[in-house]
């Protein structure tokens, strides 16, 4: 009997895992809400999606900008509209006003992502056990929880590659596809939606390679998927049509996708990393979970004779075989992309945790206690870690809560020593509930510390107070929009210093923001300009000067 199948000793433990089991949905929602209620609005937007997304969601509501965004009073085609208009369904829903609708858009799409993987993990026919697993897993992860508490449109995106997939998976699980093909597509749609093309890449490319497998590829031109492809191909014609009447084709074929699209993916201007970047940045965003691969026979996984009986087998392919694809396929995908980004990581979460899953149930007790074992080690070094060093950390600010987060870290290494051997159930809800406590010296404490060294909201709230007091803004070679959102008023930007002195000069009086090496080298910069604040932000020094 395996060690995940081995009934938990009587008591509380037991009773907890099969409740938790029976009820998924308020599970999901009891995890997402213990982790993110108490941070819906204690710290400030930080540097630098929070800002700009702040600022293009001001200019959907006050100025009507839902088809082609609009940052710092110039057109966003970075970000299709979608998690805008989720943002606002929450502004209008809910008693929540900015920035709180922020968080918690980003604690919903949180609970989306979880309910996706749920959803994937039962049509693939998983029990109730090990679909719980796959979801404390989620709650466990470093990575993940802490994008509950960032506002971005990444959760939500990845939550709909995830659904798309598993309405997909079964559409294709029976002989007649029925509507699912027509809702994959759909989600498929909605996800490109959100935040652009892999929203459909990833679904067709997981499906494609899984068909060829099993030497059914032709299921792929059935007539039920070539409507789904028809609906998804209207829904993005549709917002196309939006963006050409409102900027232009021109606007749609060269800003949209040819700088946006099609250059990230073959030569980026920014983020750009070497094909090996995942092979290091998934595992170490995959902790504690990674640590699996120390205690599997990973050997065998990869030997031939392996190869040879998924090869004989190919044809009756199932559920593990699609994750392993979905894996793949997508980590595949985005390192062959020119510009690679931590975050595009996403949608491989939920099939690694049902894998980890599924193999945890076949682990016996010593290589599931060497596992925990590892657990243990790794919070135990973490704790250690931020306890010796924690002032040495590389932050312009004095951080609050740091002794007592590292306290908790060594607390629960400690526990998960003793729990080690009482099977991976105990272990899991541990984990989970771990993760869960210690988020609160960290959200409630650490996290507001950082709001000057993370948030242009001091700087920007005093080019507001210039602004009302007749100053013009500009900015020099900044991130774009940064400002805006704090400062209430757009900011002429440029990034030319003989531009920028013209516009000093026909401004007048003026309240300029520019980096400190900017401003060194600026040698013959105009008469009459004084620095009144600096601000180490993100690694970067910012220097607010006036002009009267």
């Amino acid at each position: 009997m395996s060690i995940m199948e081995k009934k938990l000793p009587v008591g509380l433990a037991q009773r907890l895992w099969y409740t938790l089991a029976g009820h998924p949905w308020l599970t999901m929602i009891l995890g997402v809400t213990a982790q993110t209620w108490f941070t819906l609005n204690n710290r400030a937007l930080w540097f630098s999606d929070e800002v700009r997304y702040a600022n293009a969601y001001q200019n959907l509501v006050s100025h009507g900008k839902w088809m082609v965004l609009s940052l710092n009073g110039q057109p966003y085609p970075d970000k299709p509209p979608v998690y805008f208009w989720f943002l606002w369904l929450i502004d209008t829903l809910t008693p929540a006003d900015m920035p709180t609708v922020f968080f918690l858009g980003a604690a919903l799409s949180g609970l989306f992502f979880l309910a996706s993987a749920y959803v994937l993990a039962r049509v693939l026919g998983f029990d109730r056990s090990v679909c719980l697993a796959c979801v404390l897993m989620l709650l466990s992860t470093f990575f993940l929880v802490g994008l509950f508490h960032y506002s971005r449109m990444d959760l939500l995106f990845a939550g709909l590659i995830v659904l798309s997939h598993a309405c997909l998976f079964k559409a294709l699980s029976g002989q007649d596809q029925g509507p699912w093909p027509v809702l994959a597509f759909a989600l498929a749609g909605l996800a490109t939606l959100t935040k652009g093309p892999l929203g459909f890449l990833l679904p067709l490319l997981t499906v494609t390679l899984y068909l060829l497998w099993r030497g059914e590829v032709r299921r792929l031109f059935s007539r039920a998927m070539g409507v789904g492809l028809l609906v998804m191909l209207t829904m993005l014609a549709a917002w196309v049509t939006g963006v050409v009447m409102v900027e232009g084709p021109s606007f749609l074929m060269d800003t949209v996708l040819g700088k946006h699209v099609i250059q990230r993916a073959t030569a980026t201007f920014h983020h750009r990393e070497p094909v090996s970047y995942y092979f290091i940045a998934l595992p170490l965003a995959w902790l504690p979970w990674s640590l699996f691969a120390l205690v599997v026979p990973v050997r065998r996984l990869f030997s031939l004779e392996a190869w040879g009986g998924h090869w004989a087998s190919r044809r009756e392919a199932g559920p593990t075989v699609f994750l392993w694809i979905m894996f793949g396929a997508t980590f595949i995908f985005l390192s062959s992309l020119s510009g690679k980004v931590l975050i595009y990581i996403l949608p491989m979460f939920p099939p690694m945790a049902l894998l980890t899953a599924q193999a945890m149930t076949r682990l016996d007790s010593a290589h599931s206690a060497r596992f925990w074992t590892c657990v243990a080690g790794l919070w135990l070094v973490l704790g250690a870690g931020l306890l010796v060093a924690g002032d040495l950390l590389p932050f312009p600010v004095p951080l609050r809560g740091l002794g007592l987060s590292g306290c908790l870290l060594l607390f629960v290494g400690l526990v998960f020593l003793l729990l080690r051997r009482r099977g991976s159930k105990v272990c899991l809800l541990w984990s989970a509930l771990a993760v869960t406590l210690w988020l609160y010296p960290v959200g409630l404490m650490v996290a507001p510390s950082l709001d000057d060294a993370m948030s242009p909201k001091r700087q920007g709230q005093m080019i507001g107070a210039h602004v009302r007091q007749g100053y013009a803004p500009l900015a020099y070679k900044v991130y774009s929009g940064i400002f805006t959102y704090y400062a209430e008023h757009d900011i002429e930007e440029t990034g030319d210093f003989d531009e920028l002195a013209a516009l000093i000069e026909r401004r007048g009086r003026v309240v300029l923001v520019i980096r400190e090496r900017h401003w060194d080298e600026w040698t013959d910069r105009p008469p009459g300009l004084r620095v009144i604040d600096r601000q180490d932000m993100a690694g970067m020094v910012y220097v607010l000067a006036v002009r009267e």
